[in-house]
């Protein structure tokens, strides 16, 4: 047997080895190149609703304990836009708004 029918094998795994090497790098290049899309953060927190915004972390907080000493339940979350949030149980967020919005 010819010395070259014993380097067909090996010829052709190297070929295909780098066929695929060059098919994933690619791939992997193309996949870099476009950023992933960014899904919108949506503005739910569940069972409680917005019942003020403030800028600041102080304003937040002086508006929820002025709604705890009415007796509404209240806590505070970061909004995506950076604001804060003061977030009360949805049964009581019109009362809470009334009551944010006499102190102003």
């Amino acid at each position: 047997m010819p010395a070259s029918a014993y380097l067909a094998g090996p010829m052709v795994a190297i070929l295909t080895i780098a066929v695929l090497a060059v098919v994933l790098h690619r791939g992997m290049q193309r996949e870099a190149e476009t950023p992933a899309p960014v899904a919108p953060v949506p503005d739910d927190y569940g069972l409680l609703a917005s019942a003020a915004v403030a800028r600041t972390l102080a304003d937040a907080a002086l508006i929820r304990d002025h709604l705890h000493s009415v007796g509404i339940r209240a806590t505070l979350a970061t909004a995506p836009d950076g604001r804060i949030r003061v977030l009360v149980f949805a049964d009581e967020v019109h009362r809470a708004r009334r009551v944010v919005g006499e102190t102003r």
